[in-house]
């Protein structure tokens, strides 16, 4: 699920939330390939940060 983000200037968010949601079917397909090859971690976790206008990941644990 992608977050709605607030800002006056709603076109590009909407524009990249649009792509994102189209792009979930191959971004699946791409995982699921993957770890047909290698072992997934057993946990991780991203830290994202929201500046209201842009959503950006800040750090990434395992």
């Amino acid at each position: 699920m992608v977050p709605h983000l607030i800002t006056a200037l709603t076109g590009p968010i909407n524009e990249l939330e649009q792509r994102m949601l189209e792009s979930v079917p191959a971004i699946e397909r791409w995982f699921r390939l993957e770890w047909m090859e290698h072992t997934p971690p057993f946990y991780t976790s991203v830290d994202l940060r929201n500046a209201g206008f842009k959503l950006a990941p800040v750090d990434t644990n395992q």
